[in-house]
């Protein structure tokens, strides 16, 4: 095979190769017509380069066509003339410096901020997924999450671990009363001071309706039931502030200490639960601690 029928072989392969780019990149952009942003952007470079590419291997092929014989000759002599032969490098040139410009004037910047969009709604949907509406607490599936993960390492290091489980005090008459705007408030309310009287360890959290929850670590069952206490009256004091008339808020909160003869965390809040609902039968707006179960005494005693 001859080098001048190797070389017009070349140019032909080079041409159906970037018309093939071409027609794809304009298929799938009829296709997706809602294509938006960067990738609109980076079609439209890879459009004007691929247009380029086929200029300049169209005329160098038939240039070469003509020369080598494949053509008519007049098309070496007219395309080889120094007047158009700077022709396919001008066009180069301009597409690439077109190219250029919007790759460092609007692909970027447009990247760039499509990012920042992205990671800030990554975030929001994080927080969506992990937080309660409302309260901006932790919802009770992320709770449950953390608190397994803190149980573990309970079990693991043997170190104290508390839970307090609170519960406001008549809340639907609130409602009733008040309306649920009223009730809104006080919900926001009572986060608000879990949420600024809890160290930076504990974890707190709205699972239900009106009932909240605070993982307690490092923190052995007589602390916990102090800080419980303290929790209590910093609720009782705040919530009489609420504006919209004389709101006489109270909570009741049921108190439980891990230990290691429990089988799960679930016992850890079944126990808490249990404190919780004594609390409210003899009185409301009390700190309850839960008593020791029968089998954790009768250890000790043997002891």
């Amino acid at each position: 095979m001859s080098m001048p029928l190797i070389t017009e072989i070349i140019y032909c392969v080079a041409v159906v190769v970037w018309l093939a780019v071409l027609g794809t990149v304009l298929f799938q952009y009829v296709r997706n017509p809602r294509i938006f942003g960067t990738t609109r952007l980076l079609l439209l470079v890879v459009s004007i380069d691929t247009c380029r590419n086929l200029f300049e291997n169209i005329y160098f092929g038939l240039f070469f066509s003509g020369k080598y014989g494949f053509l008519p000759a007049a098309f070496a002599e007219s395309l080889g003339n120094p007047e158009f032969v700077f022709v396919p490098k001008v066009v180069n040139v301009a597409a690439g410096c077109f190219v250029l410009g919007i790759l460092l004037w609007r692909w970027l910047p447009k990247a760039v901020t499509e990012r920042r969009l992205s990671d800030l709604l990554a975030i929001d949907l994080g927080m969506l997924a992990t937080t309660d509406g409302l309260t901006a607490l932790f919802n009770r599936r992320h709770f449950e999450e953390l608190a397994r993960a803190e149980w573990a390492r309970f079990q693991r290091y043997g170190r104290p671990l508390s839970l307090l489980l609170l519960d406001i005090d008549n809340f639907k008459s609130i409602n009733d009363r008040f309306g649920h705007d009223a009730g809104d408030l006080v919900l926001k309310a009572v986060a608000f001071i879990c949420k600024t009287t809890k160290r930076q360890i504990d974890v707190a959290a709205r699972i239900g309706g009106e009932e909240f929850v605070l993982l307690l670590p490092e923190t052995d069952e007589a602390d916990a039931e102090t800080a419980a206490e303290r929790l209590r009256k910093a609720i009782q004091a705040h919530t009489r502030t609420l504006p919209g008339g004389n709101l006489e808020v109270t909570v009741s909160i049921g108190v439980a200490g891990a230990s290691q003869a429990m089988s799960g965390f679930e016992v850890l809040l079944k126990r808490a639960d249990e404190a919780l609902y004594e609390a409210k039968r003899t009185g409301r707006d009390r700190v309850v601690r839960a008593p020791k179960p029968v089998l954790e005494n009768f250890s000790v005693a043997a002891e």
